[in-house]
């Protein structure tokens, strides 16, 4: 039977910056999901544990903003899980810690207002993110976002402006143990692995529905109104009576309109595989890796990853994952 291991790793943000190692966790939940902006973990640590080296005799060392590492795995092999910061502690022991990635950092920037005209989203981006220690890649290093105005209190807030109006996405990945800020209209093509999952062999557990796109109806109706008011329109779609989509970006040409009504399009009608299955936790994935997946039922293909929910602790360790966008689609049964 394989044996479940962990380490915890705690760093003091200011101060002495000591540091701490724990191996054994009660109870660990992380949830990973690129539709979001922040990933979040809590974790419970054993009753009995001892901080060493610290001074602090009257309470926890520990508070909110300190940095937290935790990798988990069996017999010893040890992968990263989350990178972040600590959000909120519970001092009751068990203590129960509540982290967040690197968007806490993010949620208390405050970006200098600025106001840009028919502006590339990496210069919208640089701009966000001076003064700070993080990376970040486009998927679309060319992406116009039209006219632009920073205004809101936070860097969180602008992403999640971007979110909302431009249908972007915006999350961070573990990249070499280091965490980059991906923002795109799309799923990144780098840094992916790919993992088989089939039924009867290394899937607990399914809930899956099948939809078929030519079963789905829908139209999008794009516009842009450019410094003179002038309208750029872009149709595209079913003609048939179905849901209607409508988008307005100023500041944009008109093939630029275009690339966010057909991404809106193709995201909305997106046929294959809906839902999500339950796994062990390894073989380890996370979001924007490729699942080719053998369901019990039904097609086959595949897909990447939307979201990951990974559940540790005295119960086990299992993945919760959810697919995202198809990648290839077939009939073949493992």
């Amino acid at each position: 039977m394989l044996r479940l291991c962990s380490k915890t790793t705690i760093t003091q943000s200011d101060g002495e910056k000591l540091s701490w190692e724990f191996d054994a966790l009660v109870n660990c939940s992380i949830q990973t999901d690129v539709t979001t902006l922040t990933d979040t973990c809590e974790l419970e640590l054993p009753k009995k544990i001892s901080w060493e080296g610290s001074k602090n005799k009257s309470g926890l060392p520990i508070k909110k903003g300190d940095k937290i590492t935790i990798r988990l795995g069996y017999d010893d092999e040890l992968k990263l899980r989350f990178s972040g910061l600590i959000k909120s502690i519970d001092t009751k022991n068990p203590i129960k810690i509540r982290c967040e990635d690197g968007m806490y950092i993010l949620k208390q920037k405050k970006p200098e207002p600025k106001a840009f005209k028919s502006a590339k989203l990496k210069d919208v981006m640089k701009h966000l993110l001076q003064g700070t220690d993080f990376d970040f890649k486009l998927i679309d290093d060319e992406l116009n976002i039209g006219n632009y105005r920073v205004c809101k209190s936070t860097v969180s807030e602008e992403l999640q402006e971007l979110k909302e109006k431009y249908m972007l996405t915006a999350y961070f990945r573990n990249i070499d143990e280091k965490s980059i800020l991906y923002v795109g209209l799309t799923y990144p093509f780098d840094n992916r692995n790919k993992v088989k999952f089939i039924n009867g062999k290394n899937i607990i557990g399914e809930t899956f529905e099948y939809r078929d796109n030519s079963e789905v109806k829908a139209k999008v109706v794009a516009v842009s109104f450019n410094e003179k008011h002038v309208e750029t329109r872009v149709e595209i779609g079913d003609k048939e009576v179905g849901e209607i989509i409508q988008i307005r970006i100023d500041g944009l040409t008109e093939p630029e309109l275009r690339k966010y009504a057909q991404q809106s399009l193709d995201t909305y009608k997106e046929d294959g595989l809906k839902g999500s299955f339950e796994a062990f936790g390894e073989p380890l994935v996370n979001t924007c890796d490729m699942i080719e997946i053998y369901p019990a039922e039904g097609a086959g293909g595949t897909y990447l990853v939307k979201k990951n929910e990974i559940k540790f602790g005295i119960s086990g360790y299992r993945q919760k994952i959810e697919l995202g966008q198809p990648i290839n689609i077939n009939k073949t049964k493992a």
